[in-house]
């Protein structure tokens, strides 16, 4: 067989490519990696140098036909619904659109109007169809497409138009934890949509309107490495890091919600220091694409009594003081082999703070509200993905630093600590559906079950 595989994002590659989730693929049939012509503004990593297992080319992408499918979505989520979820969609809407986009999509989306948008939208459309990927498709002769997607982006929209078209099975892998709740840019609907696990299947059903039988639990590629033995020991990584083995050891992973990092860890290591808590350091994790939080360039310069970096992140916390915020897409091992070591993870609303729990490490989410609180973090707190997370009991939720301080003197109990992440992991599961066989392997008997099934329908 013949496979197309879209990526439209750097963070894709890193989760799909990277994790040699395609690698079965590949080794089974004929795949073709498709990568946006876009002057790198979202792929920067060049395809020459990535471990792809199979050809590729670019496609350009039209901005006006992009903006059109963007206009139907912000619409569509502006429209006054029910629940505090969705409310938060809106909020966030207003934030990152500005008042007078807003103002105007809510308008467009209201009733009778939003038909009479959808109309004109699609006509906008029709007047200028994506005539590059309906060749390259039909001309290519593929029997399936593939598209890991944040279910947002510069493909999907368009793929799910023209592969119903040319009656190509399409298979949408969700990227992100939050994709099917706050993302959702979907306008059609794909044949498949492999998610997490329960939790999200739920809401795609809920909020992209999939049947329950074309949304399939499928677990994550990148969280695979997880099974794997740390690479060294508890003892080699404190003495790589000058810091007792027998002390209790607290991850801070950082988040894209723009908490002032800086001064949590401040607050942290005055309370070590003056004994409240005692026996207890932290290894801080800058978020790969967060910035370090609020004035994040300033960590280079700080010295911490009973504070040390993540050597993997060295470099990005070096080049946050010069300036330099790109994105940076760290090794999965080298989390894998952080989590493992540590007793316990503190985020501000991070995903870290689940792939803590499938390491079995208790966590305290920070999601703070006072002055320490980026707008981000207020933004993302009432969204379902973090919602059911922090509902849990095992869960400690910190909204200030004395908060903060208090749930991590109770996990510096080495007994609460594990009793506790035991618990945890157990609750993973209605996020992240596990499984035996390797994610890729599962993938390559889902898309020829696909192309079977439809060669057998047009026979």
């Amino acid at each position: 067989m013949k496979i197309a595989v879209f990526l439209d994002h750097d963070i894709l590659i890193r989760h799909f490519v990277l994790s040699g989730a395609f690698d079965a693929l590949c080794a089974a049939h004929e795949v073709v990696f498709v990568f946006p012509d876009d002057g790198g503004r979202r792929v920067k990593l060049s395809p020459d140098w990535l471990p792809l297992g199979g050809s590729w080319t670019r496609l350009p992408i039209d901005s006006v036909r992009q903006q059109i499918w963007r206009w139907l979505l912000f619409a569509d989520q502006l429209k006054l619904r029910s629940g505090k979820h969705e409310a938060a969609v809106r909020r966030l809407r207003w934030v990152t659109l500005g008042w007078k986009a807003a103002v105007l999509l809510t308008v467009a989306g209201l009733p009778l109007l939003s038909t009479l948008f959808e109309i004109y939208a699609r006509s906008r459309l029709a007047e200028r169809p994506n005539t590059n990927l309906a060749g390259f498709l039909a001309g290519g002769k593929f029997d399936a497409v593939v598209h890991p997607s944040v279910l947002e982006g510069l493909f999907i929209n368009d793929l799910v138009a023209a592969c119903r078209d040319l009656s190509l099975p399409l298979v949408v892998a969700m990227n992100s934890w939050d994709n099917p709740s706050t993302k959702r840019a979907v306008v059609g609907k794909p044949d498949r949509i492999l998610v997490w696990g329960p939790q999200t299947r739920a809401h795609c059903i809920r909020f992209i309107g999939m049947a329950p039988e074309h949304v399939v639990a499928f677990g994550v590629p990148q969280f695979e490495v997880f099974a794997n033995p740390p690479r060294e020991s508890r003892s080699a990584f404190c003495a790589r890091l000058g810091i007792d083995p027998a002390s209790s050891l607290f991850l801070f992973a950082g988040a894209n919600t723009q908490t002032d990092e800086v001064a949590t860890l401040q607050a942290i290591d005055r309370a070590i220091g003056e004994g409240r808590l005692p026996n207890v350091k932290i290894v801080y994790r800058p978020h790969p694409w967060g910035g370090g939080g609020q004035g994040g360039a300033r960590l280079a310069s700080l010295n911490f009594a009973n504070v040390v970096f993540d050597p993997t992140m060295q470099v990005y916390i070096e080049g946050l003081a010069r300036g330099d915020t790109a994105m940076m897409l760290p090794d999965y091992r080298d989390s894998h082999d952080l989590l493992s070591q540590v007793d316990a993870v503190i985020s501000p609303m991070s995903t870290i703070l689940l792939e803590a729990a499938l390491h079995g490490k208790p966590v305290v989410a920070f999601a703070p509200t006072d002055i320490l609180a980026g707008a981000s973090t207020a933004l993302s707190l009432p969204m379902l993905h973090f919602e059911d997370f922090l509902d849990l009991t095992e869960v400690a939720v910190a909204c200030d630093t004395q908060m903060l301080l208090a749930a991590m003197a109770k996990l510096a109990n080495p007994q609460v600590a594990a009793a506790r992440g035991a618990a945890l992991k157990q609750a993973t599961g209605y996020f992240i559906t596990p499984y035996d066989c390797p994610w890729g392997a599962r993938l390559v008997e889902l898309v020829e079950q696909l192309v079977a099934t439809r060669r057998k329908a047009v026979a």
